[in-house]
């Protein structure tokens, strides 16, 4: 039995955990931080997305992606757009993303995160001028890891420790 299937995922723990996510983003972020700070909102939505489809979907990505536009100062709809592309790629591959393990869960979601990432790097260099470099990307490996982290924490939680490890 999956994760999905054995949390209510209430919608309480679901806003409670995008309002952090917005508020983590919200943080004075400086420095080596900012450069390899993740996108929380952007995880928190996958992670959503993929867990409760029927409750997060492209109009929650799309609002909150606008979110991450005005917060970020960006142009607007530029991390809308590549936040609903990532729902549509997490909600096709939702049925193998669930049967992996944390470790291979956050490794199929790199290039999940990273097309993501190019899609806002591609709309902004499209919409106002190109970035100055590909530190942009850093972010990618950063919010990959607090994918893991953030799977592993829901997997021990849900009982599903040791024994499936082996």
């Amino acid at each position: 039995m999956n994760v999905s299937t054995q949390s209510g995922g209430s919608w309480r723990r679901i806003l409670g955990s995008l309002v952090l996510a917005v508020l983590l983003e919200q943080l004075p972020w400086s420095g080596w931080a900012l450069i390899v700070r993740p996108d929380f909102v952007l995880v928190a939505v996958l992670f959503w997305a993929l867990h409760q489809p029927e409750r997060i979907g492209f109009g929650a990505a799309f609002f909150f992606g606008l979110l991450a536009d005005f917060q970020d100062g960006a142009v607007f709809g530029q991390h809308a757009i590549a936040y609903a592309i990532g729902v549509y790629v997490v909600l096709y591959l939702r049925l193998r993303l669930l049967q992996f393990d944390p470790s291979r869960q956050a490794a199929q979601m790199f290039p999940i995160l990273l097309g993501v990432q190019l899609m806002v790097l591609l709309v902004g260099w499209l919409a106002v001028n190109p970035p100055a470099g590909l530190s942009i990307l850093i972010p990618v490996l950063s919010s990959t890891v607090l994918w893991y982290l953030i799977a592993l924490f829901v997997r021990l939680w849900h009982g599903k420790g040791a024994q499936d490890r082996a």
